[in-house]
């Protein structure tokens, strides 16, 4: 944890190689997507998708008992307010990337966001946030070995004009990530309200 106090940050790492950014995620909901109202069926879907998004409108309508365009309507909902992110989730240490770091950085007054900018252009970085507190910004890099991170920090970072100053966090172990995070139970009782999981139907084949 960075501060005590609340924070509003959003994501502003680009996309790359003719690939489009996805939109912003932003805590708290907060602008600029605001929030969304989920209903039991919204949070069924949620469900299967974050435990496998290949699941097709098929299946998924099947499982919470609703026409395929209903359910191809909500999940375009869910996607434009930003609630749910289509897109494949890289796991970077079997692919070679295995030292994950976490980046605090000081910026020069003024040049934040085209610092953050910057940042958000370097194929290493996965992760940049404008944040309240010690920092300006918070950065995720991952790299090949410790040689690697120490360009990184020493070299690639030095190339970037507005930068005052870095504190380097090496992760040792992830013990939980977002994407697995249940939030369209928070605040809800489960047992009031089913799991999710109607008639026990599991994640098949998505056909």
């Amino acid at each position: 944890t960075f501060s005590t106090v609340p924070l509003y940050f959003v994501l502003v790492k680009a996309g790359s190689r003719g690939h489009p950014a996805n939109p912003p995620f932003v805590r708290l909901g907060s602008l600029p997507h605001g929030t969304i109202e989920l209903d039991e069926v919204d949070r069924r879907i949620m469900k299967l998708l974050r435990h496998d998004a290949r699941l097709s409108y098929a299946h998924i309508a099947r499982t919470v008992g609703l026409s395929e365009p209903t359910v191809r309507k909500r999940i375009d909902r869910l996607v434009r307010a930003g609630a749910i992110i289509n897109a494949a989730r890289i796991n970077p240490a079997p692919i070679g990337f295995p030292i994950d770091a976490m980046i605090g950085i000081n910026v020069v007054r003024g040049r934040v966001k085209e610092v953050g900018h910057r940042l958000a252009e370097m194929e290493n970085v996965a992760y940049v946030a404008y944040v309240a507190g010690t920092f300006d910004i918070i950065i995720q890099a991952y790299l090949p070995h410790m040689e690697g991170l120490f360009k990184f920090l020493n070299e690639d970072l030095e190339q970037i004009e507005g930068i005052a100053g870095t504190q380097t966090w090496n992760v040792l172990r992830t013990e939980k990530f977002f994407y697995n995070w249940e939030g369209e139970d928070v605040g809800i009782d489960v047992a009031a309200h089913g799991d999710g999981h109607a008639g026990e139907e599991t994640a098949g084949d998505g056909s």
